[in-house]
């Protein structure tokens, strides 16, 4: 049997297209499931209008089910061999007379249970309550009433379509009752049009100028774009956002080219795509290798008149052009220094001063009393997602270096988990410093982040900060990261303390786990490494070192004779020092004598990783190392195995003479250093 299910709405906001057809998918999903109505394929679709879903070899009827339910104690259920009110209770609840109840011993003592078949219903009986359910616990930021009070839902419903097979199934909900007909384009085909088979639906709305498919009708997009731009001697600039907005925006996507006066070229490449992209949704347009051109791609949802869809683009543009160039003239007017001067007038946050005060708070560099000076620009006050860029040209039109300028766009990257990171060491340094700065600051203020909740952007500033650490290979440790953050405070006169700096990073480094296990890294691999390093760098290397190892089976002994002899170590008392002269076998002698062995391997292990690996994006794509990279070093790690298999197998560490266990212990000790430089092996090991 085939499903096809529609819900027909006002227009969906754009970023809730796609949102939407996954959630209707996966709710689907599970309600068959827990309805116990299979199926063999299950596709979904989405445009501005409608969400829908079509489900393949579904069952005719529900499994039948068959279960052992467990109901009271025994002791509770029966006295002196009587039924009591409970099992009375039970056996109503379960649907089966009180007689065909039985008891069972379980680990909790005999407990009653009844012997519960349900027959499977018809999937037509099953599936109207179900898929109005579906549609009622769909989820939405926020959700509206229209009418007479129906909904909630994103948008209001206009209609909807139930087919099984050929049947229409009697779905009905926010007053809408479900029939076979769907809608076509709103202007290009807006009556109703019948759907006779699940088969057809994409065929039918395809003839109605509908592309259900939102894969399809991406290709679409970027084919119409790519194809215009090219015929015009052009390279199109399709960002995947922008790609992904204009797919929630149209049913019929038709690309229209459009152009503006050269003059307009005077405003930096950043500028022109921020309005292009985000204030109009317009594709921009380069020549291969060169800068903008003075075009752009328009998507409309319309084959209509595109010369007046033209005119209306170009129209609506030139006047957010007009804007931009006044703000650049007005800008380069006023130095940047005095730009700047305006931060002392604009808030950070409530108790941690001002743009002033946050700026200042920076580590001293060359670029320092240029920084942020552009959010005291009009562009920038404009169109905020220009900061540090503006501040970038604006220094260069000053005549400054081209380092010290880079570093002030560099000072406001990255935006978190993704976008560029900063090409200079000193902008990534004053990155660093302005992620701690804010992390800190509102963790000294108690707002750390609950749940999805997070006004404040800290999630981001995590990201962005373990990032920079991370690709730049700084050496600083976390600790000191937010250790020099607190003293920038106190130079400030704001006393702040060690616990909101200890919380700040836990946080970077949950972060840091949740952006490198994303990416394949195996969370135990970065858990054991984190025990062996402060520095964003050294945990990375050590945690793609010991994912190279851990499934090694040498590897794995290794790692359970760690984890028995770090569990003896828990038994010492007081401090642990190896004296030689105490070795009473061969096993003592010999686990020592591969100590210096041992910690050189260890050493050199974790030094030929180091080299391996340049540094590297934790949100982008992990590097992999490869064990046959390091034969030699490996070698010589695992020669100490046997020599500590044998040593816990035949010596009696916790000898009942103290002295004797204290050096047998320190000797442990010793090992278990050695091997902790890799990490805290006893997390792999289980």
């Amino acid at each position: 049997m085939k499903l096809l299910f529609e819900i027909g709405t006002e227009e969906l906001p754009a970023d809730y297209v796609e949102a939407g057809r996954a959630a209707l998918a996966s709710l689907l999903e599970e309600r068959l499931k827990s309805a116990r109505l299979g199926f063999e394929t299950l596709e979904s679709f989405a445009t501005p209008r409608r969400l829908a879903v079509r489900v393949g070899g579904l069952a005719e009827r529900q499994e039948r089910l068959e279960e052992e339910r467990r109901g009271p104690p025994a002791a509770v259920a029966f006295k002196d061999g009587q039924p009591t009110p409970a099992a009375h209770g039970f056996a109503k609840s379960a649907g089966v007379p009180v007689e065909a109840l039985f008891v069972k011993e379980t680990d909790r003592g005999p407990y009653v249970f009844a012997r519960v078949v349900e027959e499977g219903r018809p999937a037509r009986e099953v599936l109207p309550p179900l898929l109005a359910e579906v549609v009622r616990a769909l989820p939405a930021k926020r959700k509206m009433r229209w009418g007479a009070g129906e909904g909630p839902f994103v948008r209001p419903v206009r209609w909807l379509l139930a087919l099984l097979d050929a049947e229409v199934l009697p779905v009905e909900i926010f007053g809408v009752r479900a029939g076979r007909t769907t809608r076509g384009h709103r202007f290009l085909a807006p009556d109703a049009f019948k759907i006779e088979d699940p088969a057809t639906y994409e065929e039918v709305l395809l003839d109605t100028k509908v592309i259900a498919d939102p894969q399809k009708r991406q290709e679409r997009i970027v084919f119409e774009v790519e194809t215009l731009a090219l015929s015009e001697g052009l390279e199109a600039v399709i960002p995947g956002e922008l790609l992904a907005e204009v797919n929630g925006l149209v049913e019929w996507p038709v690309a229209v080219l459009g152009r503006f006066d050269a003059g307009y070229l005077e405003l930096p490449d950043e500028v022109l795509a921020t309005i292009m992209i985000h204030h109009q949704r317009f594709f921009p347009v380069r020549k291969p290798g060169e800068r903008l051109a003075n075009a752009f791609v328009g998507v409309a949802n319309n084959e209509g008149e595109l010369g007046v869809i033209r005119a209306g683009y170009e129209g609506v543009l030139k006047g957010r052009l007009d804007d931009g160039v006044f703000f650049w003239r007005q800008d380069l007017k006023t130095p940047l220094v005095e730009h700047r001067e305006k931060l002392k007038g604009m808030a950070f946050a409530r108790g941690l001063g001002t743009m002033w005060d946050k700026a200042e708070r920076a580590v001293v560099a060359a670029a320092r009393p240029l920084l942020f000076a552009d959010l005291g620009t009009q562009m920038v006050y404009e169109f905020p997602e220009l900061a540090g860029t503006m501040a970038k040209h604006y220094a260069l039109k000053e005549g400054y270096p081209e380092p010290v300028a880079q570093a002030l766009e560099d000072a406001l990257r990255p935006e978190g988990a993704a976008g560029p990171l900063p090409q200079t060491d000193a902008g990534a340094v004053f990155s660093v410093a302005d992620k701690a700065d804010t992390l800190l600051g509102f963790f000294h203020l108690g707002k750390r982040p609950k749940g999805s909740a997070d006004p404040f952007g800290l999630r981001r500033a995590a990201f962005a900060l373990v990032r920079v650490l991370g690709a730049k290979g700084f050496s600083l440790t976390l600790d000191e990261v937010f250790a020099a953050a607190r003293e920038a405070y106190q130079r400030d006169g704001l006393e702040v303390g060690v616990e909101p700096a200890r919380e700040a990073v836990e946080f970077a480094w949950e972060r840091l786990e949740n952006l490198v296990t994303q990416n394949g890294l195996h969370v135990l691999a970065f858990r054991a490494a984190r025990a062996a390093s402060q520095t964003v760098r050294g945990v990375l290397v050590r945690a793609l070192l010991l994912q190279a190892l851990m499934f090694d089976p040498r590897f794995t002994d290794l790692f359970l004779l760690y984890k028995r002899a770090a569990n003896l170590l828990k038994k010492a008392e007081g401090p642990l020092a190896i004296s030689p002269e105490r070795f009473e076998s061969e096993e003592e002698r010999a686990l020592f004598e591969a100590l210096t062995t041992l910690r050189d391997a260890v050493a050199r292990l974790i030094a030929k990783a180091e080299a391996a690996l340049p540094p590297f994006d934790p949100a982008g794509p992990l590097p992999k190392l490869d064990p046959a990279q390091f034969k030699d070093e490996i070698e010589a790690l695992l020669a100490v195995k046997a020599r500590l298999d044998r040593y816990l197998d035949r010596v009696l560490v916790m000898h009942e003479d103290p002295a004797l266990r204290q050096n047998r212990l320190a000797l442990l000790a010793a090992v278990v250093e050695a091997l902790k430089e890799l990490g805290a092996l006893e997390v792999i090991g289980g």
